[in-house]
């Protein structure tokens, strides 16, 4: 048990004044299996790799999705993110056609060209918040790729206002009754029902407009509409819409803008960034084949979603009863798996505070336990779009880096905002300076 609890709150309160200090902190002070409450929840922090596996690997047949999740389907029905069982296995694998290693080369042209249309649009010197940019970027790669369809700004700001309202409601998810609380139409719930209806209309225009075709576009929508084998309901199909358009472009955005957040603040690996994208890109932006020729630009993109894993906690509910360590974890209780924590351990990392994307060019990973670094999750759930999220990744910041050198707004310091994701509060300020003629 974690230091002192309260009544009927247990250690909410701790918790939720500073998620990301507190779970360090317990994890620090009481080992790899801690046990502690968050409002009606029993709750287990699992911080060593080992555990990582056990629950997500070799036996996620004793779990199921956390209550975060859960409270989501509010918005994301039974999309991938939250169906389970038999229901997920069978629209994975009737989604998954889409992500093969070939249409995702596919996509890489409209990724590098929504890449240069957003750089093209800064203006030299003037400070803009660089995950908002990157949100307008990733979506509209999103839903060209996904969905065929193009997002304009009226569809980026209802699908951004649609997001917040959904992490927002993130703090309902421990709370005591909160699952009463969703059924009534005040505060975030309000916002969470109104945000939702508006993304539907987005989802289902497009849905309606590929309906009306025979023709498969190549996108995950046709893959949806068209299945080669079974059939989705219309509700299934706005379901895993609706998810792939959202999870398809947040965790690329976050993590994309900690990569140019932590190059702002790390001149000389910036310097070499340049160098390497001078050195394999034979003109202004990169062509599809270049992600693999980029390990630098990799590199980086490793070490931001290891200090700012967007996916920063996974929960687990039981079904089952499980062994950790010395400890029993019962049926009903919740395991917690920090990716915060974990990604910063200085048994695995060495530095582990420290942005060194050399520690992903050398040999020095070979000796770190696997699931040491689980930004994706593990298993028969780790996420579906993994190869969609590198490719876009690393061809958005060598074409960000082809052109502009970024420096830190220093009156607009970077905080934290770990909700269903972990982003910037209040944006990530940085200031885009023209890079010297080559």
């Amino acid at each position: 048990m974690a230091g002192r609890t309260f009544p009927f709150v247990g250690d909410l309160l701790a918790f939720g004044s500073d998620r990301l200090g507190y779970l360090t902190r317990v994890a620090r002070e009481h080992g790899d299996v801690v046990r502690i409450k968050l409002g009606p929840y029993r709750c287990w922090v699992l911080s060593h790799p080992d555990d990582v596996r056990g629950v997500l690997v070799d036996h996620a047949d004793r779990f199921r999705k956390g209550p975060v999740l859960q409270r989501a389907r509010l918005v994301l029905g039974d999309g991938l993110l939250t169906a389970e069982g038999d229901v997920h296995r069978r629209h994975r694998s009737m989604v998954q056609p889409a992500f093969h290693s070939r249409r995702v080369a596919g996509y890489a042209e409209t990724m590098i060209a929504n890449a240069a249309e957003v750089r093209g649009s800064w203006t030299p010197g003037r400070p803009l918040d660089v995950h908002a940019e990157t949100v307008r970027l990733t979506l509209a790669s999103a839903g060209s790729t996904l969905l065929g369809a193009d997002v304009e700004d009226d569809d980026v700001r209802t699908v951004e206002s649609a997001v917040a309202d959904l992490l927002g409601a993130y703090k309902l998810a421990f709370v005591p009754f909160g699952w009463r609380l969703q059924r009534l139409p005040i505060g975030p719930v309000r916002r969470l029902r109104r945000g939702r209806e508006q993304l539907y209309r987005v989802v289902d225009r497009v849905i309606e407009a590929r309906q009306a075709t025979a023709a498969d576009a190549g996108d995950l929508l046709s893959a949806l509409i068209h299945p080669d084998d079974g059939e989705l309901s219309a509700q299934q199909i706005r379901d895993h819409a609706v998810t792939l358009l959202l999870a398809g472009h947040e965790t690329t955005a976050n993590a994309l803008a900690f990569a140019c957040h932590l190059l702002a603040h790390d001149p000389e690996t910036e310097q070499r960034v340049h160098a390497e994208v001078d050195e394999i890109l034979d003109q202004d932006v990169p062509r599809p084949d270049d992600a693999n020729r980029l390990p630098l630009c990799r590199a980086v993109m490793s070490e931001a979603l290891r200090l700012y894993p967007p996916s920063w906690m996974m929960a687990r509910e039981a079904v089952d009863d499980h062994r950790a360590g010395d400890h029993i974890v019962r049926a009903g209780d919740l395991v917690l798996l920090p990716q915060w924590v974990v990604h910063r351990d200085s048994r695995w990392w060495f530095e582990p505070d420290e942005f060194r994307p050399d520690r992903w060019l050398d040999a020095s990973s070979k000796d770190r336990p696997r699931w040491a670094y689980f930004p994706f999750g593990a298993g028969i759930r780790r996420c579906i779009g993994e190869g969609f999220a590198w490719t876009e990744g690393v061809l958005a910041l060598a074409t960000i880096t082809r052109r502009w050198e970024l420096r830190p707004v220093l009156e607009r310091p970077l905080a934290l905002d770990p909700l269903l994701t972990l982003r910037p509060r209040g944006g990530l300020w940085l200031r885009p300076e023209p890079r010297p003629a080559r």
